[in-house]
């Protein structure tokens, strides 16, 4: 495909969803929340449900999302995310958390199956590999942390739809929010989102790294 075909694909692309380009283009991470301004508990609900509408290896959907809005406990998140104070301010904290192991795996294989799209001895031999792939430590991890990340991303765009403000943090101490939040011991918290009605504007965006810069062809 030549450079010019992928323009008009581009172009033909954001004509086609101009409203999604639109709210990846214009989501800003912030810090301005209104304190004064709850979130509704079926926002909420809508948020995680568009979350777990990201991609995921197999579908196994490797995800979990603690809210807290208790305030004592978001004064227990905020003192583990090292004083981020936005985090009381927006009302609503969410650790999005990752399976390091392959527990959803019989379940999601048996849909496979269900749904026509596997027989039961491919699903049961890709479930295996699925399973085997978990035992690496390093796997499991990263697995966890790029799956969950996607979700993270896609409730990012959701509360920016909603005329939200939502700001992913990976500053926080990890241990101390697994054990605060109760996590079991094979998932991990992967990132902590602040989220809640915006209080305004924010500053002008930061300078980003120009597509000539960062998009390498063919190679590095």
């Amino acid at each position: 495909m030549s450079h010019s075909q992928a323009a008009d694909e581009r172009v033909a692309h954001d004509e086609t969803f101009p409203e999604a380009v639109d709210a990846v283009r214009t989501r800003r991470s912030g810090h301005n929340f209104d304190p004064d301004e709850d979130l509704a508990d079926e926002t909420l609900e809508a948020l995680v449900r568009d979350a777990t509408l990201a991609p995921s290896s197999y579908n196994l959907q490797p995800w979990e999302f603690v809210a807290v809005q208790d305030e004592d406990r978001l004064e227990n998140v905020v003192e583990l995310a090292y004083g981020q104070e936005h985090v009381r301010e927006a009302g609503t904290a969410i650790l999005v958390v990752g399976h390091t192991e392959a527990k959803t795996a019989d379940r999601v294989f048996d849909e496979w199956v269900e749904a026509g799209r596997m027989d039961e001895a491919a699903a049961e031999q890709t479930k295996a590999q699925s399973v085997e792939m978990y035992e690496d430590e390093r796997f499991g991890r990263d697995y966890a942390v790029r799956n969950a990340s996607l979700a993270a991303q896609n409730l990012l765009l959701s509360a920016h739809a909603r005329g939200l403000k939502a700001t992913p943090m990976i500053g926080f101490d990890a241990e101390g929010m697994a054990e605060l939040l109760d996590l079991p011991d094979d998932e991990i918290p992967v990132m902590l989102i602040a989220v809640g009605p915006s209080g305004g504007p924010e500053p002008e965006r930061l300078p980003r790294r120009s597509v000539d810069e960062v998009l390498h062809r063919e190679s590095y």
